[in-house]
């Protein structure tokens, strides 16, 4: 006897946590598979997923739905804020700029940071990324 089961939706949740990185690209491979016939419904915490597998994205916080479309338009809208710098270690950005990544480089660090405009007069403009807008997003509710 065999028999097929037609699933027209998959609903995961944190299906990559705990993973080491080769299985969680195996795995995230397999959902982009399947999500070419059935809508797939990932719920993550690791943004580099939803980048790597996800068309549409919602962002949910608090019950409250902060964004729902393509990611490239969630991206878009932190174009401008990224920006990457080399500063002493002890540098602090003012309270609405957000530090996303600090590499110590000998005698300096080289920062990435979110913020309106350039943090420091050295800082260069950065390509923005899924991680980059979904944390501006967050400091906004953090600011509220």
């Amino acid at each position: 006897m065999a028999f097929t089961i037609d699933i027209s939706v998959l609903i995961v949740d944190e299906p990559t946590a705990g993973l080491d990185p080769e299985e969680r690209v195996r795995f995230r491979n397999l959902l982009s598979e399947l999500g070419q016939e059935r809508m797939v419904i990932l719920s993550t915490h690791i943004v580099e997923d939803v980048a790597q597998t996800c068309l549409e994205l919602a962002v949910l916080c608090r019950g409250r739905l902060l964004f729902h479309g393509a990611t490239i338009e969630m991206i878009e809208r932190v174009e401008g804020k990224v920006w990457e710098m080399e500063a002493p270690p002890n540098y602090k950005p003012d309270s609405t700029a957000v530090v996303v990544a600090s590499v110590r480089q000998a005698e300096m660090v080289r920062y990435r940071v979110l913020a309106d405009a350039a943090p420091l007069p050295a800082a260069r403009p950065s390509q923005p990324t899924l991680e980059d807008a979904y944390l501006w997003m967050m400091r906004g509710i953090a600011l509220e």
